[in-house]
């Protein structure tokens, strides 16, 4: 799969993992939720590896370094809020937090993600590299 096709398909994948929360989708929602989380982590790392080996602007290349260490901070915060969801679902202060983190860091990974593609794109057409010319402006 190329590239281009693969940092779009990290913010499809990345859209999902926020759409199909498991509380929506009953018995087999915390499953298919930690199977994306799990897919998310392994794109962002291969992108980032990937993106690392190319002579891509540096931008690109600390977005997607950033994006796939948000990844693996999502998992950590994900799998603890399940544990404590589980194990202590009455305690007051925790789980709450950790669902605030685990939002917080979903919404990033899908804004950095988006922004490598639309970058690696643009980068990959020459698009920054046009120079637009003026219009010509008529002297009275």
């Amino acid at each position: 799969m190329p590239l281009w096709s693969r940092l779009y398909n990290t913010v499809w994948l990345a859209f999902f993992s926020c759409v199909l929360v498991p509380r929506w989708m009953g018995k087999w929602g915390a499953p298919v939720h930690v199977l994306l989380g799990l897919g998310m982590l392994v794109l962002t790392v291969a992108n980032a590896r990937r993106l690392a080996s190319l002579p891509v602007p540096a931008r690109l290349q600390r977005i997607s370094k950033v994006t796939a260490g948000i990844a693996v901070l999502q998992l950590v915060v994900g799998l603890a809020f399940g544990a404590v969801k589980h194990m202590f679902p009455d305690l007051p202060i925790v789980a709450p937090a950790l669902n605030g983190i685990h939002v917080v860091c979903a919404l990033a990974m899908l804004s950095q993600a988006s922004s490598v593609a639309t970058g690696y794109d643009m980068w990959e057409e020459k698009e920054g590299h046009q120079s637009a010319t003026p219009p010509q402006q008529k002297t009275a």
